[in-house]
């Protein structure tokens, strides 16, 4: 039996099905998609990394010609959004306005107690929610203290109108913050969770791609997210004239622009 050892240790059974999935959720057909699986249990050994097999699977869509096959980096994507200087909670406002929210970001509200300022207040169908935006440039859990800090906050300002906590986070949600949210009505949005509703789900069904994604130098990174440009689409609406403006050459402009058009499809 093969293992793929977790990032925390923990070590599980290499699931074909697994690839498969991810492969079909990143757009590639189920015959590359299960191709992709096949090639991937055949050079994997026991106790291989999960960052190890994400590597391999993404080398092996080039390999086959898949022209997404960046899609599939799209969690560690959002991981390189931190260094990049885009503000997490303005990320998560331009994912939420895709989604029919009306959003602001950093609104300072005093408290019953002490003066709060919130990363992200969204409004939708009668509901405004207090959001927590937790990002982390490694991937670790959000845990049980963010989500009772959360939670403390919000009785602070739930005076303001608010109907629910939220906390958005780019990585995973620890049981015990699950079972905490659960208990007391927070909801949660993270990596994978909640199931068919994570993060990577919000941002795929409105073929939301961060720039992060893109195989470009850092510094040509930088200066697209210094533009407001952090998604592939708004560097295709962009254009070469507006690449140009922000300092990129004639010739990279055009290669960046294929670049995300190849992403988003």
């Amino acid at each position: 039996m093969l293992r793929v050892r977790k990032r925390d240790g923990r070590l599980e059974e290499f699931s074909r099905a697994k690839i498969v999935r991810t492969c079909l959720r990143a757009g590639a057909s189920k015959k590359i998609a299960e191709k992709v699986a096949e090639e991937v249990e055949k050079r994997i050994y026991d106790g291989i990394t999960t960052d190890e097999v994400l590597e391999l699977v993404i080398e092996l869509l080039f390999e086959l010609k898949y022209e997404k096959a960046e899609r599939y980096d799209l969690k560690r994507s959002l991981i390189r959004l931190g260094p990049s200087g885009f503000g997490f909670e303005k990320f998560v406002a331009r994912l939420l306005e895709e989604h029919g929210f009306e959003t602001e970001t950093n609104v300072i509200v005093q408290g019953n107690c002490v003066e709060q300022e919130i990363d992200v207040v969204a409004e939708r169908d009668g509901e405004r929610y207090m959001i927590e935006c937790k990002f982390h440039n490694q991937p670790i859990y959000t845990g049980l203290k963010e989500a009772m800090y959360t939670y403390a906050r919000f009785l602070d300002v739930e005076k303001h109108g608010f109907t629910q906590p939220w906390i958005f986070t780019n990585t995973k949600f620890s049981e015990e913050a699950k079972k905490y949210a659960g208990c007391v009505g927070i909801k949660l949005t993270g990596w994978s969770y909640p199931e068919k509703e994570g993060i990577e789900v919000l941002l795929e069904s409105k073929g939301l791609y961060p720039i992060t994604i893109l195989r470009i130098d850092k510094e040509v990174l930088d200066e697209l997210v210094r533009a407001g440009l952090v998604f592939c689409r708004d560097v295709v609406s962009a254009g070469e004239e507006k690449l140009r403006e922000i300092g990129l050459s004639a010739k990279k402009a055009r290669e960046v622009i294929a670049e995300a058009k190849k992403v988003i499809g």
